[in-house]
């Protein structure tokens, strides 16, 4: 406890919307002696297990949480080595006390529980003093369980097409716009010479002044808007009415759009290369130049997936077409190398370090100064794209919704949720995360219907009446006629049918319309005979035959032929007495039961 480091602990995190500074320095807090333990601990493990930032930052958040919410009856000096139950009630007041900061669905409580108890753990495993007390704690279960939240689902078939076709129109409109802005840059001059007179000379301050450690040109700009030297460029600037000041940001932003291409743009390429592709939106919006590797007839890529820490390389095919107007996803490569070559050049002259990013334009700064770098991909773009379409899309609108569409596709095409999952994750993730989808549920579902149908069609046999012909000949419908027909049957009839009929011209063995060819044969595997309690003898004296295939026949060739119907018989048997089938035999050794040529066995 003497010689305990309370320095700050530098940390920096890079994430997709900013670059944080996550210093933390132990003595801004009530309890610095374990602000400073835990502080080394988040540091030891993001350096030994490889986190990426945006895991590290929120395990930093865990952190400012407990060391802002600890009771003030935790002792200052406190550390994770002090002995007793002090340290160990002001952890369980602090969790106690998440449950009412977030909604009963928040897994925030439960997240923030298992990363603190984590940070412990790594500060024992490292050699470090940790009390009996605090690694009990710290090995324990989580105070509070997991949020229930809903998956994502995916986008329906028409909002993927809307979507697709959206964005496609953005990019047609965007190489149109860049090629006015490359024609009239070509006819440009230095406006510190000429003036601020003309839309081409104004786009050659955009693409050349406004820099770093330059002055800002916005106030050249917010002039040459209004004296109407931007008409000419597109309509909107004529309805900027006495531009001031603080339109001058979205001056600029529309001036940059002829140029370079926008967030919203570069959020389109994505989008389709998403859906071309199913990848994460994170393993696309990292790619470098040097992960892009040019054949004769394809574009092979290397997506790296931080939180997996996992690479692989994908195959982006091209159309082969000239006029580079493919929407295949090497042809999007290619086209979006294109419309951001500007802001690479731009970047490289000044030796940024983006200058090798897929996804590169040149932004507008909070101190009014432009400059080239990666796209950092919000939500407020996608959103924006999103809120474009008609009609309207539903919500919400996140990007990660496009690669459940694709999976659920895939499914919907191959038929097969191993195939669907391809080779980017387990099938464990896919039935976890992506089987959750409407698509793939409805598809389940129809499997499911197909294999019910499947085995009812097998088990399909004929109706059983547990009463005499003669008690029912009186009833409606097909029951009463079959009932009248048995009633009025010649022995002759009797030998022919071992059931009664209700379709003969229907049969499921014959084609409509043509008197049944099958009789007895399939009888009781057809949905259209019933069978009364006047057909036992002929049941007993058909069992006897179905036996004799079986002793001639193969054990698999009787099951596909005879076997249902075997199954159905003993079924009906069931359904009698002992003494009515001991009966029934006597009756059974008189009667006949007539089996043409063709089904007859040796056995007959």
């Amino acid at each position: 406890m003497t010689n305990i480091d309370l320095t700050p602990r530098q940390m920096q995190f890079v994430l997709p919307t900013a670059n944080v500074d996550g210093t933390l320095a132990p003595l801004d807090f009530a309890h610095p002696v374990l602000a400073a333990e835990l502080a080394d601990a988040l540091i030891d493990m993001r350096r030994a297990m490889g986190h990426t930032d945006g895991t590290a930052y929120q395990y930093r958040r865990a952190l400012m949480s407990l060391l802002r919410g600890l009771p003030d009856a935790c002792p200052r000096t406190g550390s994770l080595a002090t002995p007793g139950l002090a340290l160990i009630d002001a952890l369980h007041a602090w969790e106690s006390a998440l449950a009412g900061n977030y909604p009963p669905e928040s897994a925030i409580p439960y997240k923030y529980g298992r990363q603190i108890r984590a940070l412990v753990r790594v500060h024992a495993a490292n050699g470090r003093d940790v009390s009996d007390a605090t690694l009990r704690w710290a090995q324990a279960r989580v105070l509070h369980q997991g949020g229930d939240s809903t998956p994502l689902d995916e986008f329906s078939n028409a909002e993927r097409l809307a979507i697709r076709n959206a964005c496609r129109a953005r990019i047609r409109e965007l190489e149109a716009r860049l090629a006015v802005g490359r024609r009239l840059l070509a006819s440009a001059d230095d406006p510190r010479s000429t003036g601020w007179e003309r839309s081409a000379d104004v786009l050659w301050g955009i693409r050349h002044l406004g820099r770093r450690p330059g002055a800002s040109i916005e106030a050249d700009v917010l002039r040459a808007c209004a004296s109407g030297a931007l008409d000419d460029l597109h309509d909107d600037f004529a309805l900027e009415q006495s531009p001031v000041r603080a339109n001058a940001g979205r001056i600029t932003r529309r001036l940059l759009t002829h140029l370079y291409p926008s967030s919203e743009d570069l959020v389109a390429f994505r989008t389709l290369l998403q859906l071309e592709s199913g990848a994460a939106p994170e393993e696309w919006s990292d790619v470098r130049l040097t992960d892009i590797e040019h054949t004769t007839d394809s574009v092979r890529v290397r997506l790296h997936k931080a939180r997996a820490h996992r690479t692989r390389t994908v195959r982006c095919a091209i159309t082969g077409s000239r006029d580079g107007t493919g929407w295949r996803a090497g042809d999007l490569i290619l086209r979006l190398i294109a419309v951001t070559e500007a802001a690479r050049e731009e970047a490289k002259e000044v030796g940024g370090s983006d200058a090798d990013a897929l996804f590169i334009t040149v932004q507008r700064t909070a101190s009014r100064h432009l400059v080239a770098r990666q796209e950092s991909f919000s939500r407020r773009p996608f959103t924006s794209l999103l809120m474009s379409i008609s009609p309207e899309i539903s919500k919400p609108y996140d990007s990660r919704r496009l690669r459940k569409t694709v999976k659920s596709v895939r499914a919907a095409v191959l038929r097969s949720a191993d195939a669907a999952a391809g080779d980017d994750h387990s099938i464990a993730v896919y039935q976890r995360h992506y089987a959750q989808s409407t698509t793939v549920h409805v598809l389940a579902g129809n499997a499911v219907n197909a294999a019910q149908s499947q085995v009812f069609d097998r088990v399909r046999g004929p109706v059983f009446v547990r009463a005499a012909a003669s008690t029912v000949d009186d009833a409606a419908g097909d029951l009463g006629a079959a009932a009248a027909a048995e009633l009025a049957s010649s022995a002759t009839d009797q030998g022919i049918t071992v059931t009664q009929c209700t379709s003969p011209y229907e049969s499921p063995f014959t084609p409509a319309g043509r008197l049944c060819e099958h009789r007895p044969s399939m009888c009781f595997a057809c949905p259209n005979a019933i069978v009364f309690a006047d057909h036992l003898p002929r049941v007993l004296a058909y069992r006897e035959i179905l036996r004799g295939h079986e002793n001639e026949m193969p054990p698999a060739q009787f099951a596909a032929v005879h076997g249902q119907q075997l199954v159905n018989v003993e079924r009906i048997l069931h359904e009698f007495s002992p003494t009515e089938i001991e009966n029934a035999r006597t009756a059974c050794e008189t009667a006949s039961v007539h089996v043409p040529l063709t089904q007859r066995g040796v056995h007959l």
